[in-house]
C-alpha cells in the first residue's frame, strides 16, 4: 500500500452506515449544539490516531502488528485472549455494516421483497474481494470513497434553497453533560478508526501516511458536520423526531431529470461503501487469524461468511439490528478508546524498548503472504 492509501481505508472505517441516522440520536444530547460534539470526538479520535502510530512505530518492522504487540506486552496466553476478542470486534463490525445495509434496502427500496438475494450477492462479492487479500480491499476502499464524495455528497448542496439556518439557534444552549452525551455517541460512529492497527505492516514508507490518516479524520469530520447542519436546518426539532433516518429523508426531497426517487440512487452507490467496511472488516479478522493461530485466510473467510448467514436468519428486525449495534458500540468503546491508550502508555514505560525508523524494506515481508 501507498502512504496516500490509508486515507480511503480510514475514511471508509470513519464513515459507516451511522451517517444515515447519526443526527436522530443527537437529540437525546447536544441537538443542534450537536456540532460541538462531531469537532470534539474529531479531536479525540486525532489523538488515538496519533497514539496508535507512535505503539506501532516503536515495534520492530516484523512485529509491528496488532497480534504481535498483544503478545509482546501481555504475554502469549493473555496477550491470544485479546487478539482473540479483537478478531471477533472486527467481525462484529462487518456483520453490523452488513445487516444494518440490507435492512435499510428493505425498508426503502425493496419493502415487499426478500432480502437473500441482495443478501447472498453482497456475501459473494465481500468474499472475492477478501480472498484477493489487502490490495483488493484497499481498492474497494478507494472505489467506496470515491464514488460517495463525488457522487453523492455533492448532492447533499441541492437541498440548500429549503434550510432554515434558524434552526440551529440558540447556540452553545446545552450544558457539558449533554455535549458530552452527543460526544460519545458520535465517538462510536469513529470507532472503526482501530483498523489502522493490522493494516500498517502493509503500508510502504508508514512514517509518511500519517498525513493521509489526519486527512481521513477531516474529511470525515466536514462530511459528519454538513450532513448535520444541513437535516438540522431542514427540519425542525419536532420533525427530527419523527425520522429515524434523517441523510435519506432529506436526499428523498431531490428531484432530478429521469429520477424521481434519489434516495434509490444513493443507497444503490452506498452498496460499494458497504463493501468496503464488510471486507475491510472480514480481512482483518482473517489476518489476525492467520497471525494468531497461523490458519489460511481462507478458511477463516469461510467460517466468516457461515456466520453471517446465520445472523441473517436470526436478525430479523430493527430492534434487534439496534441491540446488535449497541453491543458492537460499547466492544469498541473499551478497545478503542480505554485498552488503546493503556497499551500506548504502557509502550511508553516498556524497557528495552527502542525506536526504530521505518525504511522501505519494512512493508512486512512477513505478511506478503497474506495475499489470499
Amino acid at each position: 500500500m501507498s502512504p496516500i492509501h490509508i486515507f480511503f481505508v480510514l475514511y471508509v472505517s470513519l464513515v459507516s452506515v451511522g451517517l444515515m441516522n447519526f443526527q436522530y440520536k443527537m437529540l437525546h444530547g447536544a441537538e443542534n449544539d450537536g456540532w460541538i460534539s462531531i469537532v470534539i470526538a474529531s479531536f479525540i479520535v486525532a489523538g488515538v490516531i496519533k497514539m496508535m502510530y507512535v505503539l506501532l512505530g516503536r515495534q520492530s518492522p516484523t512485529q509491528a502488528t496488532l497480534v504481535h504487540i498483544n503478545q509482546r506486552y501481555w504475554g502469549r496466553y493473555a496477550g491470544s485472549i485479546i487478539n482473540w476478542i479483537f478478531m471477533l470486534y472486527f467481525v462484529l463490525g462487518s456483520s453490523v455494516a452488513f445487516l444494518s445495509y440490507v435492512h435499510i434496502v428493505q425498508l426503502w427500496v425493496l419493502p415487499t421483497q426478500n432480502t437473500w438475494l441482495i443478501s447472498l450477492a453482497i456475501l459473494v462479492i465481500a468474499y472475492y474481494c477478501v480472498a484477493g487479500g489487502i490490495q483488493s480491499v484497499t481498492g474497494m476502499c478507494l472505489w467506496g470513497t470515491l464514488f460517495i464524495l463525488v457522487l453523492v455528497f455533492p448532492q447533499i448542496f441541492l437541498v440548500s434553497s429549503y434550510l432554515h439556518p434558524r434552526n440551529l439557534l440558540p447556540i452553545l444552549d446545552h450544558d457539558a453533560s449533554s455535549i458530552w452525551l452527543s460526544t460519545r455517541d458520535m465517538l462510536h460512529e469513529f470507532i472503526g478508526c482501530g483498523i489502522l492497527l493490522v493494516v500498517y505492516p502493509f503500508i510502504r514508507t508508514p512514517e509518511r501516511s500519517i498525513k493521509w490518516a489526519y486527512a481521513a479524520v477531516i474529511t470525515a469530520t466536514v462530511v459528519y458536520l454538513v450532513f448535520f447542519t444541513f437535516a438540522f436546518m431542514f427540519f425542525s426539532h419536532g420533525q427530527m423526531k419523527e425520522h429515524l433516518w434523517p441523510t435519506l429523508n432529506l436526499i428523498s426531497i431531490i428531484e432530478m431529470p429521469l429520477i424521481q426517487r434519489m434516495e434509490y440512487l444513493v443507497l444503490s452507490f452506498w452498496l460499494l461503501k458497504m463493501l468496503a467496511i464488510i471486507t475491510l472488516g472480514l480481512w482483518a479478522a482473517c489476518h489476525c487469524l492467520k497471525l494468531e493461530r497461523s490458519i489460511r485466510p481462507t478458511l477463516g473467510l469461510r467460517f466468516a461468511v457461515v456466520i453471517f448467514v446465520i445472523l441473517i436468519l436470526i436478525i430479523r428486525d430493527t430492534n434487534q439490528i439496534e441491540m446488535m449495534t449497541e453491543v458492537y458500540m460499547r466492544i469498541g468503546e473499551v478497545l478503542i478508546y480505554m485498552y488503546l491508550p493503556l497499551l500506548f502508555l504502557f509502550s511508553l514505560f516498556r524497557i528495552n524498548q527502542g525506536q526504530f525508523s521505518p525504511t522501505k524494506d519494512t512493508t512486512n515481508s512477513a505478511d506478503k503472504g497474506d495475499e489470499e
